[in-house]
């Protein structure tokens, strides 16, 4: 566990939170708990700690952002009728970014399994880079510091903040599934009537 001390801690936060951001199952919910505990044992500065797995989220975020803005379209025409999703989808997808692009990619950043994949609709969609970046470095500092400070108080207990982050992360999963199915049922009876 000492590879989470010093200059080498702060470069396995930055690599990890990376990939967490890209979207690998690395929690963050794991990772930003030890950043605390190791503070509070004194191997790594709590404030530092949380602006780099920040910045390595924000980085992983930006990766996703790019490949979806850059090889995004491409992929639509090329593939989207395999998935039903065609160009007038991509359109009406940008328009919903361009008017709920900041709440949308802020919120998405709470969700778990969510959190990285969002970053490849607001790419495809073209979301305005400034926005993008402003909503996902606060939603990763948010979350990444909440994290990082409960594994700073509770660091005799750091196993049980990792297991409760965890348990957190899946209610707001599944509170977020049903949530959408029942928008959908709604949306789906709404136009139904119409």
């Amino acid at each position: 566990m000492y590879v989470f001390k010093g200059i080498s801690g702060y470069i396995t936060v930055l690599a990890l939170m990376i990939l967490e951001g890209i979207g690998f199952p690395i929690p963050s919910e794991v990772i930003m708990p030890l950043v605390g505990y190791f503070s509070k044992l004194g191997y790594l500065d709590i404030v530092i700690g949380v602006l780099i797995g920040t910045t390595g989220s924000l980085i992983g975020s930006i990766i996703d952002y790019y490949l979806a803005l850059k090889l995004g379209p491409k992929f639509v025409r090329k593939f989207g009728r395999y998935i039903m999703f065609d160009e007038e989808k991509e359109r009406k997808l940008s328009i919903w970014f361009q008017k709920h692009g900041v709440v949308t990619v802020f919120g998405f950043r709470f969700i778990p399994e969510f959190r990285a994949l969002i970053s490849f609709p607001a790419g495809l969609a073209g979301m305005n880079l400034a926005k993008f970046l402003i909503v996902t470095f606060l939603g990763h500092l948010i979350w990444d510091s909440s994290l990082a400070y409960a594994g700073f108080l509770l660091y005799q207990q750091v196993n049980y903040v990792i297991t409760l982050a965890e348990r957190f992360s899946e209610a707001l999963l599944v509170v977020f599934v049903i949530a959408v199915a029942i928008y959908i049922l709604y949306r789906l009876k709404f136009t139904s009537h119409s």
